[in-house]
């Protein structure tokens, strides 16, 4: 392990909130200089982005409603994994899903 010195150590934890797919949790730690702390936190099941670049060089972006800001945002093409699903097959999926392109290479 890298930068021991720096390592924080689980002491208790608890679910503060179990979503569809989302869990906030709420954990105790020992600090390296042997104090504690709380560390809340989201555990997601992973996701993945695309930057997906034309021939010419272009990006291909997209506009999306974000309700948590309120607001379109303008982003790359992304989306959750599913239970089993490969992170290459994912990005495949989300990019012709959500912009109707395929991609070459990858």
């Amino acid at each position: 392990m890298s930068d021991p010195h720096l390592r924080e150590h689980p002491l208790a934890g608890r679910v503060v909130h179990q979503g569809s797919f989302l869990e906030v949790r709420e954990d105790e730690v020992r600090l390296p200089d042997g104090g504690t702390a709380s560390r809340e936190y989201v555990v997601h099941p992973g996701a993945v982005a695309i930057v997906p670049l034309l021939d010419d060089g272009r990006l291909v972006l997209e506009r999306q409603f974000r309700y948590p800001v309120g607001q379109v945002l303008l982003e790359f093409p992304a989306g959750k994994i599913d239970p089993g699903e490969s992170s290459l097959v994912c990005a495949q999926r989300e990019l012709l899903a959500e912009t109707g392109y395929g991609g070459g290479e990858w």
